[in-house]
């Protein structure tokens, strides 16, 4: 459908060197998008170029660290310097360091926040501003269902989370009469690699049984799953969704 094409559009998705980012940047890439990935690790971010290319569309690779103010703040000037005009932002990039919450470290904590919650500000402030001028644009935040509900060792990733669906809400205020779009999508446990290392290992069997039960589709969710959400976001089919922090969850929030 013409509604979900992206031809002539320009996309920014930070975290675009594997897992979520680099299927977003896939799936956004078939549907006609060129392409600007951040990230820290150049050699997956190379492999997401090439798929990007295996698609005939242009990417390009912007190396650098988010975590920091310096870095966060130099990704969005270096995606502007390559070109002036985005018309989509996706905001990918997070971490999860799993502790209770009577041992998380103070680092540990900050960390979380600097990644999930500040650089999502900070490369805001830097893409946006031209979106606004032009009077158009989409903002993806990648969430997560843990916003929702209470998830045990990852008080800090929740909370970082549950901020950013606040932040969500409040630039879809500030920017709506701009008409830029902001939404956040929301997933449960998605196989990517780092879900497929950790809930294929044997010892996982029981605890993913019990997990999966509570879904009422009684699986977890693909990378491209939320790639086509990701997708709705970003393109003109959504157009009056806005300010929606949106589940991606095979119904977990409303199974009893």
């Amino acid at each position: 459908m013409q509604d979900f094409r992206l031809d002539g559009k320009r996309a920014l998705i930070s975290g675009g060197s594997k897992g979520l980012g680099a299927a977003i940047a896939a799936k956004f890439s078939e549907a006609g998008a060129d392409i600007g990935v951040i990230g820290r690790d150049l050699d997956g971010l190379s492999r997401t170029r090439s798929i990007v290319e295996g698609n005939n569309r242009n990417c390009c690779v912007i190396e650098e660290d988010i975590s920091s103010i310096e870095g966060a703040r130099r990704a969005g000037e270096q995606a502007l310097a390559r070109f002036p005009e985005w018309d989509i932002l996706v905001n990918n990039a997070g971490i999860a360091r799993v502790r209770p919450i009577l041992e998380i470290s103070q680092d540990d904590w900050e960390d979380t926040f600097s990644v999930n919650l500040r650089s999502v500000l900070l490369l805001s402030q830097v893409i946006v501003p031209q979106m606004i001028k032009r009077g158009h644009g989409k903002v993806v935040n990648i969430s997560s269902i843990g916003a929702f509900i209470g998830t045990p060792a990852l008080g800090a990733y929740a909370a970082s989370k549950a901020a950013l669906n606040q932040l969500t809400r409040t630039m879809a205020v500030e920017w709506g009469p701009s008409n830029i779009h902001v939404n956040a999508l929301c997933p449960t446990v998605i196989l990517t690699q780092m879900g497929h290392d950790i809930w294929d290992n044997p010892s996982m069997a029981e605890p993913r049984k019990e997990k999966e039960k509570r879904i009422p589709l009684n699986r977890f969710g693909e990378p491209v799953e939320v790639a086509n959400v990701a997708l709705f976001l970003a393109s003109a089919a959504s157009d009056f969704v806005h300010g929606v922090s949106l589940p991606l969850d095979g119904g977990l929030t409303v199974s009893p």
